[in-house]
């Protein structure tokens, strides 16, 4: 048995005063404190040594003379947070000392490896021995071969250039036999004047403006929605109708008076002409929204 351990079963064999055991606790928080400050390799040994004292004193103080004798609570509580101050400088330290590296006794001991291998002469040393071992500690890159030399240069063609071709300057013009003359009116007017006489005419009977979406409008046809778009925008460019917001923020279109138009004609009113961007997705959602099961306007059905 050793001198401490002795010595921690006698004491363990006394009981001692409380004014003892503070004196004791004193003395071992002196002594952790020490360790905290100087790290070394017996420094857990002294640091397990301490508290084992420590857990003597616990042993010989009853839970009721701890209730009225705080004081020694106290010190074991500080001597816990001194012992985990302890601990983590020697996990600090142990790191640290962990990531030292020294070249030159690795070599030795790599020498000293490779002359205890059988068969080997103790004079001169046969480094391919570890060529097995060490080859397997590097990666290895693939082998790959390369085309060497340069290909013939290929025989350059000679390129004729074609000369241009002169036309002939006596060669007759022909002109068509039969010229068609267009006499009946294009489609699209007659479309817009039609557009134009059924706002008009709806405005005189309703006293109020059309809903720009819902006159556009067409519940199956996404192609005569487009046209009903255009036929707007000609009317607006030439002044006949006009398009505004009513009070619910709303697109409405109303004819325009006389005075307007002579205003537009004159070049006293500017006049700008726009045209709706409309895509599929945007016709059915419109469509979905107002619901509409015949267009207000189709000029194939004479509306």
């Amino acid at each position: 048995m050793s001198r401490e351990s002795s010595c921690l079963t006698d004491s363990a064999s006394i009981l001692r005063s409380p004014q003892e055991r503070k004196e004791t606790l004193r003395k071992i928080i002196t002594k952790a404190e020490f360790l905290q400050q100087v790290i070394s390799d017996n420094t857990i040994n002294s640091l397990e040594t301490c508290m084992e004292e420590i857990d003597i004193i616990n042993s010989e103080t009853t839970l009721e003379e701890k209730v009225h004798n705080q004081e020694e609570v106290l010190m074991d509580s500080e001597m816990m947070n001194i012992s985990s101050k302890v601990l983590k400088q020697c996990a600090c330290s142990l790191t640290k000392n962990m990531s030292s590296y020294n070249s030159v006794e690795f070599a030795k001991n790599v020498v000293k490896h490779v002359k205890q291998l059988p068969n080997i002469d103790s004079e001169t040393i046969d480094w391919s021995l570890l060529e097995n071992k060490v080859t397997k500690c590097f990666k290895t890159m693939p082998q790959y071969s390369t085309l060497l030399g340069t290909l013939a240069p290929l025989e350059r063609k000679e390129i004729t250039k074609r000369k241009p071709a002169v036309r002939d300057s006596q060669a007759q013009i022909k002109r068509p036999e039969n010229i068609v003359a267009v006499d009946k009116e294009e489609e699209g007017l007659e479309q817009t004047v039609k557009m134009r006489m059924f706002i008009t005419r709806y405005y005189k009977t309703h006293h109020e403006s059309l809903d720009f979406f819902k006159l556009i409008l067409h519940p199956t046809d996404f192609g005569k929605t487009i046209e009903n778009i255009l036929q707007i925008s000609f009317l607006v460019r030439d002044g006949n109708v006009k398009i505004t917001k009513d009070s619910s923020g709303i697109l409405v279109v109303q004819p325009c008076t006389k005075d307007m138009m002579a205003q537009t004609k004159t070049g006293r009113t500017p006049n700008i002409q726009n045209v709706v961007c409309l895509n599929m997705d945007q016709w059915r959602t419109l469509k979905n929204t107002y619901r509409l099961e015949k267009p207000m306007i189709d000029f194939d059905n004479r509306t």
